[in-house]
């Protein structure tokens, strides 16, 4: 009984030296397998960047011949400045351009409100260009910053043109101010501006003061007609209800033949006229 347990001892270690050949293919062969799959995959890489390079990028074909750029003001045939401002060259690969990093550069242009960049084949690039509207002049009418409602410093040379004088913010620091600067201080002034223009086409600001934080002081005209010093507090918003009261009380002292021209409506909305 002996001999045969001594026979099954001596072939267990041969099953087991087999047992491991076969894990060791499998592994090798695993390994191989995705050695060929990395190497197709960098070679179908390199062989699309290659593509590319010899169909888009050194195709003499999409070299940039013209610049378009369509805008409702400043920038309007101004292609070649703007291109200059941009890096931009006749002759560059019109593939090696990048919309969204040409994008990025004009919106950092103060006067650049929006923005669209448009690869035209074979040789266009096409820049739209949407502007901000100067809506007042920091200083004096004559300055060279000019902000948009919302409060953005725009070099004045370089903003569009706009058809009627533009209203003028007194009481800044005109040596502190940059172009590109969110003048966020300017708000309570250019949302009494904006209302005027949209919605009070009969009152004209002319001149806002904002040096005291607690009134807004502007010197206005009625109708073209009337001039008047309105003083409102600025930290009551409700600007609507202030320029229908202000406009009530100027018809009204115009019926009476009062030709007192300050209006105080700094004192819970009454007015005093002086």
């Amino acid at each position: 009984m002996a001999a045969p347990k001594n026979n099954m001892d001596k072939k267990a270690p041969a099953k087991n030296v087999a047992g491991v050949r076969s894990d060791r293919e499998k592994l090798f062969r695993a390994l191989l397998v995705l050695f060929i799959l990395i190497a197709a995959a960098t070679a179908l890489v390199f062989g699309v960047f290659w593509a590319r390079q010899q169909l888009f990028n050194r195709n003499d074909r999409f070299k940039l011949r013209e610049v378009v750029v369509k805008s409702g003001g400043y920038w309007q045939d101004k292609a070649p400045l703007l291109s200059s401002r941009l890096g931009i060259r006749p002759g560059m690969n019109l593939f090696s351009l990048r919309p969204a990093e040409i994008r990025r550069q004009l919106m950092a242009i103060p006067s650049v409100g929006n923005c669209e960049v448009v690869r035209i084949l074979p040789d266009t690039l096409h820049l739209r260009v949407i502007e901000r509207i100067p809506r007042a002049v920091l200083g004096n009418p004559r300055a060279r910053w000019v902000v948009d409602e919302t409060g953005m410093v725009i070099p004045r040379l370089e903003s569009m043109s706009v058809s009627l004088p533009l209203p003028v913010i007194l009481g800044m620091r005109l040596e502190d101010i940059e172009a590109g600067m969110k003048l966020d201080a300017l708000n309570p002034a250019l949302e009494l501006i904006m209302l005027t223009v949209r919605n009070f086409p009969d009152i004209s600001i002319v001149a806002i003061n904002v040096r005291n934080p607690e009134k807004l002081e502007f010197f206005m005209r009625y109708r073209n007609q009337k001039s008047c010093k309105v003083i409102i507090p600025a930290h009551n918003r409700n600007f609507a209800f202030l320029l229908s009261t202000l406009q009530s009380a100027i018809i009204h002292a115009e019926r009476r033949g009062d030709t007192r021209g300050t209006f105080d409506l700094s004192f819970d909305g009454n007015v005093i006229i002086r």
